[in-house]
């Protein structure tokens, strides 16, 4: 009866669509240790791919350009890449907790993603 428990709250929290943070899997401070400190981000037509990754305080993160039509990497907090169509941009967390970016062209609610700092 357990697992089937089990199953039901993992149903629960993959349903629908959003990123984890939206569904409240994942929350502001993160948890738990063993995070990687390096993670990769291909940017493509119109979608970041993972969208959500996790990474070590200290950690980067790289994004890199792999479709042909323009787009940028962009932070709440004013960090951001240029617009381009190739190369890529890195950025480095120093605080816990999940920073969400987003494609200034397509906005949060076509082209967004979720970086967990741990």
């Amino acid at each position: 009866m357990a697992g089937l428990a089990a199953l039901v709250w993992l149903g629960a929290c993959f349903e629908g669509g959003g990123s984890l943070r939206q569904r409240g899997v994942i929350t502001e401070g993160g948890g738990g240790g063993g995070a990687p400190a390096t993670a990769a981000v291909s940017v493509g037509d119109n979608f970041f791919s993972p969208q959500e990754d996790t990474v070590a305080v200290g950690g980067t993160v790289t994004w890199t350009w792999s479709g042909a039509n323009p787009h940028d990497v962009t932070f709440d907090d004013g960090a951001a890449s240029a617009m381009q169509t190739s190369g890529s941009f890195s950025r480095t967390f120093s605080a816990a907790g999940v920073l969400t970016y987003y494609c200034s062209v397509h906005g949060r609610t076509v082209m967004a993603g979720d970086i967990v700092v741990q």
